[in-house]
Formats: C-alpha cells, sequence, structure tokens
C-alpha cells in the first residue's frame, strides 16, 4: 500500500506521509511536524491534520481494492494542539456497506495527545484504480 499511495498520492508525498499499515479494517498513517506543517501559533496546522486523517481513511478504505472508495463526508473535531512531532492517524471501521463506508479516524500526536477525532464516509465507486 505504501508505494502505491505515494506514488499516486503528490499530497502524501509533499507531506512526508508514511503509510505504516492499512487494511479495509485499519490503517495507520504518521507525519512529522516541521515547519512546513505548522501554522502560524508554531503548532500542527488542521489543514495538515485533516490531510493525515483523509490519507489514513483513504488507505483504509481503498486498501485491496480494484476500484475506488471517494469521500461522501468528514467531519473533524480537534481535541488540543498537535505540538509533538510525529503525529499519527489511525482510522477503523465502523460500518462496510455494498457502496458506503464509515470510518472513526483520531489523530495523536507524538506524545499520545488526543489531537482530532473524526468520521469519514467514503461511497465505493466502479471507477478503477491507478497501478
Amino acid at each position: 500500500m505504501e508505494c502505491y499511495v505515494r506514488k499516486h498520492d503528490k499530497l502524501v508525498r509533499y507531506l512526508d506521509m508514511c503509510i505504516e499499515e492499512a487494511s479495509r479494517e485499519y490503517a495507520r498513517v504518521t507525519m512529522p511536524i516541521t515547519e512546513n506543517h505548522k501554522n502560524g501559533m508554531g503548532v500542527a496546522h488542521g489543514g495538515a491534520i485533516f490531510s493525515l486523517a483523509d490519507v489514513a481513511f483513504g488507505c483504509a478504505a481503498n486498501a485491496g481494492n480494484e476500484h475506488g472508495v471517494v469521500s461522501l463526508s468528514t467531519t473533524i473535531e480537534y481535541l488540543r494542539p498537535g505540538m509533538v512531532s510525529p503525529l499519527k492517524a489511525e482510522a477503523r471501521l465502523v460500518r462496510n456497506g455494498a457502496h458506503v463506508l464509515t470510518y472513526d479516524v483520531n489523530v495523536y500526536d507524538g506524545s499520545g495527545a488526543h489531537v482530532a477525532r473524526c468520521m469519514a464516509t467514503g461511497f465505493q465507486t466502479n471507477v478503477p484504480l491507478p497501478r
């Protein structure tokens, strides 16, 4: 999964994300907090945190698929600032329907602080994934 995602997803490469594990039921993705990942207050930027959560969802939802899953809806709640590198997102399958999949995604910083939680829902398309 790591090679496939890194090959086709420029944002994953740009934000230096690492897909550590990916299956339909669970995915774990990490990302450092560098100066490029911080907001003006010096902590992890909300957009970077959201991107990490979205990639974890996408890795899980598309793991082992021939056809792509796309986002229908994602909600995120920021719980505290991400201060300690690296950030880690874990996506866990909640619902595995014929066309609609739902995941809980939690983001933690390097200290173990719970930075954000989100619910991501995707739609199973008939569009082949690039190889």
